[in-house]
């Protein structure tokens, strides 16, 4: 017995290294992407957008061991936060290590991503494949260079899809993966409240495959799912609530459902429909291109194997026909919820003056457009041949899968009602649907051609752009925070400064808050920061983009910096009112 037990030990050893032999095309887009992120400067000391706000926030955490969310906040963020804790107390405070933190927890959401693609039967090297597509598309790439929620949250609802996977298979169920799975899912909402739907997904799934009645079983299996991610939102609320103060952001997000009405809510399932599959359709194209030649000679299957799958396809097309015909007529194009993509290049534009247009072609948005109407329609076709499909272990995890997207697609919804009437929504608040559909694509095509080396091009060409428009972006932020530093040693306090959203939030919103500054001191119509982060400064000196960006202003100087997709010379301009001296007067 002694011996057989070491026998089994040793030959347990060995799995763990003959796994990971196994697997190895999981090395490569991880080194690819390991790559990237040292081309692009990551280590940048900046803030972008609304990411100061969840740095200033690990920055209490570290420095005076008390965690706190500010009025602002809209997401949960406090997992985003511990995390970006664990990297500060290792590596030390700095704004690029937050930054770090976000591209180590992007690859390991991919190392998710990768396990559920073999979970879903797909090959070692589409899943590989699978990675990549995930890893090097626009939106994922900018997203993980900063410390927005928004990947963080991606890659854990994968962790916690994985060991769902795992743990649910009719097989073998394993109560130890669905528990870790249900503690991920609830530290998913512990970074963005759309981590809720995580269990209800899979409830849903459960519910529908009939594996969930009325009897013990059944009730061990759901306490199983829910009752860890339930009493992490308690833990969550009962904090808020006695501790930390509800955000008012987070507090108006009822308030602005309620005010739109059934009017509202109609307007954005209609758009974001639409928007969602154009979106897909253009994040995929790398899956697409390579699958045209395969898929030509099984289209058919979807008019003859299953009416359901034929009629669902038909209403996906009328979706993304009906979508494009309401926006070509309001004459918009892709990118049409332009956040961090957008007609600028990559990264937001929250900067006082506009950014240049990346490409002046109008018929290059034109392209775009159909592009992404095409790729979406073909998903439409990959998807809907297998809504009907025999019952196999792996349509069992691809339900699973789906139905967990269906509910993130649901959780799109509450964020977008305060974009509603500025577009509709944000580019950003598509990406956890980016990796549950490559799962499903890539499952739905096991039994068609996929031209693998094409598809690589194609991703190597979306991580070549993806690369230097995210390098632009933080040298062009770099450009902006170094000139208000240089204002800064000139004498301009930043009280009396307007820099940027990053700037002013990082640097000012903490007075305002503290000060309780409610008086906006700027001119009128100043740019939508100042009221949120930075009431108090009263725009006398302007880091700009455009040396005519606001009339009344002069230059006082100006900072060119290099761009690797712009041609034309770019610079940002520090500005001042034509009756503010220069120097500043002490």
């Amino acid at each position: 017995m002694i011996e057989s037990g070491r026998v089994f030990a040793f030959s347990r050893r060995r799995t763990v290294p003959r796994t990971l032999f196994r697997n190895w095309p999981v090395a490569i887009p991880l080194l690819l992407f390991a790559i990237a992120a040292a081309i692009v400067p990551t280590m940048t000391d900046v803030a972008t957008t609304d990411d100061w706000a969840y740095t200033r926030s690990v920055e209490i955490l570290y420095w005076d061991i008390r965690l706190t969310m500010f009025p602002v906040v809209a997401a949960t963020a406090v997992g985003q936060v511990f995390w970006g804790g664990l990297f500060a107390l290792v590596l030390g405070m700095e704004l690029g290590v937050m930054r770090l933190s976000t591209v180590v927890m992007v690859g390991i959401g991919a190392i998710a991503l990768y396990t559920i693609l073999r979970q879903l039967g797909v090959s070692r090297s589409r899943s590989a494949l699978g990675m990549a597509v995930y890893l090097f598309n626009p939106l994922s790439f900018i997203l993980s260079f900063t410390f927005m929620t928004d990947p963080h949250f991606a890659s854990v609802m994968l962790m916690s899809v994985a060991f769902f996977l795992f743990g649910l298979t009719p097989e073998r169920p394993r109560p130890w993966a669905i528990v870790l799975g249900s503690v991920f899912a609830g530290y998913a909402f512990w970074i963005r409240q759309q981590g809720a739907f995580i269990p209800v997904g899979v409830v849903s799934y459960l519910v529908a495959s009939r594996r969930l009645w009325i009897n013990w079983r059944s009730v061990r299996l759901a306490a199983q799912v829910v009752v860890a991610p339930a009493l992490m939102l308690l833990i969550y609320y009962g904090w808020l609530y006695w501790i930390n103060d509800v955000p008012d952001v987070q507090e108006g997000f009822l308030n602005r459902a309620r005010g739109y009405g059934w009017d509202g809510t109609w307007f954005l399932l209609r758009y974001l429909t639409y928007f969602e599959l154009a979106y897909l359709g253009v994040f995929l194209v790398p899956l697409t291109i390579a699958l045209l030649p395969g898929f030509r000679g099984r289209a058919g299957e979807v008019l003859f194997s299953s009416p359901f799958g034929f009629w669902a396809f038909v209403g996906w097309i009328g979706v993304a026909i009906s979508g494009l015909y309401l926006l070509t007529q309001q004459e918009r194009r892709m990118p049409y919820i332009g956040q961090f993509l957008g007609a600028g290049g990559f990264g937001p534009g929250d900067v006082p003056g506009p950014r240049q247009r990346l490409i002046e072609w109008s018929w290059f948005y034109d392209v775009l457009t159909i592009v992404s109407v095409g790729g979406a329609i073909l998903l439409g076709l990959v998807l809907c041949r297998r809504l009907v499909d025999e019952r196999t272990p792996e349509r069992a995890a691809a339900g699973l899968v789906g139905m967990v997207a269906l509910w993130q697609v649901i959780g799109i919804l509450p964020p977008s009602y305060q974009y509603l009437t500025r577009g509709g929504s944000l580019d950003r608040y598509l990406l956890p649907l980016v990796p549950l559909t490559i799962a499903l694509v890539l499952w739905a095509v096991r039994d068609v051609r996929l031209i693998q080396p094409l598809a690589w091009l194609v991703v190597a060409l979306f991580a070549v752009v993806s690369t230097a428009g995210t390098r632009d972006y933080l040298v062009y932020m770099d450009a902006v925070w170094a000139m208000a530093r240089e204002a800064n040693q000139a004498g301009v306090a930043n009280e009396k400064m307007d820099a940027g959203s990053g700037w002013d939030g990082y640097h000012l919103y903490t007075d305002m808050v503290e000060q309780n500054i409610t008086r906006n001191m700027s001119p009128s119509r100043s740019p939508w920061w100042i009221n949120f982060y930075a009431k108090q400064t009263d725009s006398t000196y302007i880091v700009s983009t455009s040396p005519n960006w606001r009339p009344g202003y002069v230059v006082v100087t100006q900072r060119p910096y290099d761009q690797w997709l712009e041609d034309d010379p770019v610079s940002v301009y520090l500005l001042r009112k034509q009756e503010a001296p220069w120097p500043p007067q002490p």
